[in-house]
């Protein structure tokens, strides 16, 4: 059962969805989401905001199958938590005083079976983005609150196994505003693009972030490295671990000041949080020459994207509205999808960097960067070895 209030706002995003997006059967057919429509409301109440967002996203990642990590409805109430998934574990980064203890279990239900629970729902086109959906998951009340197993929960307990082996306890209200509690999220999810630091002879340069808010930052921070004396200097690396996308436009200031400097062997620096314009900024210095040292992306190079935000009674939708394989391939409307996007097109294009380093547990917990580490000792030989 649906409450009308959530099927009016269901049918509106569906309108919004088949108008904007470029191939909105890409996946499954209309007639194919119908039947799931029908079998979801017919096992489960539709009734507040966790089922509606477990009911949207648990559609909309059947309509998107790995093509489509843009066309999204999360509904955000988060908690002063978050996380670092390593190994498969679920790595506790705040609170500080936690840093690097287990997550056990969330009601005396085991993560691994949460996990299973939250994969009905995410949506994400490689390992690297469900990694990171996962993450960002789990301090999301709306999320968790959706579940089967979680669903009629007045709170959540999460049980944590600290370092010293230590079980404890955190329990959160169904409702309570934890505002005053919260950490940085604008830190957790860009950290602090445009800041760059001098390691011996080389520059290291967080691109962290395209979002519009740090415009500024990234130009104001070339600006300064124009002034810099470069004389010594005969490595940059460009750490662009956690950059989510936001507008390819800001690459722009990074890579002038790159082309001006071609004399400096160039490094990458890569994560499963890289995404949207984040992969456009990869290739950009793909096409410099860099050498990329870390971990796959949290997308293909070839996806629909460029989300189409709308507002439905309340409630923030986005839907693609393009497809994207920088340097190949552009398209916007359903015609020319059509006529130009052929199957082989849609192959996931799935990077590997040249050399596959990520962070251990025990460099997590002690507080070691291992791929900036392993990148500042790095040369050329290592890459002819392996």
């Amino acid at each position: 059962m649906i409450d009308i209030k959530y099927k009016k706002s269901y049918d509106a995003f569906i309108k919004h969805y088949k108008d904007v997006h470029p191939c909105p059967w890409h996946q499954i057919s209309e007639e194919e989401l119908n039947k799931i429509y029908d079998y979801l409301v017919g096992k489960m109440d539709v009734n507040n905001l966790p089922t509606f967002c477990y009911f949207m996203n648990y559609l909309i990642k059947r309509l998107s199958g790995l093509e489509d990590a843009h066309t999204q409805y999360l509904p955000a109430s988060l908690l002063p938590m978050n996380y670092r998934m390593i190994d498969g574990e679920i790595l506790i980064n705040y609170p500080e005083e936690l840093k690097g203890s287990i997550l056990l279990s969330i009601n005396d239900v085991d993560i691994n079976e949460i996990i299973k629970e939250l994969d009905e729902i995410l949506i994400y086109g490689t390992e690297g983005r469900r990694r990171s959906e996962i993450e960002n998951s789990l301090f999301n009340r709306n999320m968790l609150l959706g579940l089967p197993s979680l669903r009629e929960c007045k709170k959540l307990v999460f049980k944590i196994r600290c370092l010293n082996g230590e079980i404890l306890e955190k329990s959160f209200e169904r409702r309570k505003d934890y505002g005053n509690e919260m950490f940085d999220t604008r830190k957790y999810l860009f950290g602090n693009p445009g800041e760059y630091e001098f390691i011996n002879d080389t520059l290291v340069y967080k691109h962290s972030s395209v979002q519009s808010q740090y415009e500024e930052a990234i130009k104001n921070s070339i600006g300064k490295l124009r002034k810099e004396d470069l004389f010594d200097i005969k490595r940059i690396i460009v750490d662009l671990r956690g950059n989510m996308g936001g507008n390819s436009k800001l690459n722009d200031y990074l890579m002038d000041f790159l082309k001006e400097n071609t004399d400096k062997e160039l490094i990458v620096l890569t994560d499963y949080r890289v995404f949207s314009s984040g992969r456009f900024a990869l290739s950009d210095l793909l096409k410099l020459g860099a050498i990329t040292i870390g971990e796959e992306i949290g997308t293909p190079f070839n996806c629909f994207g460029e989300s189409n935000s709308i507002l439905i009674n309340g409630h923030s939708f986005t839907s693609s509205s393009a497809y994207f394989w920088p340097d190949k391939i552009e398209i916007r409307d359903k015609e020319n999808f059509e006529k130009y996007v052929t199957n082989e097109m849609r192959i996931p294009d799935i990077f590997k960097p040249d050399v596959y380093v990520s962070t251990t547990k025990d460099d997590y917990i002690d507080g070691i960067d291992t791929v900036l580490e392993y990148a500042l000792s790095y040369n050329k030989n290592n890459l002819l070895r392996k």
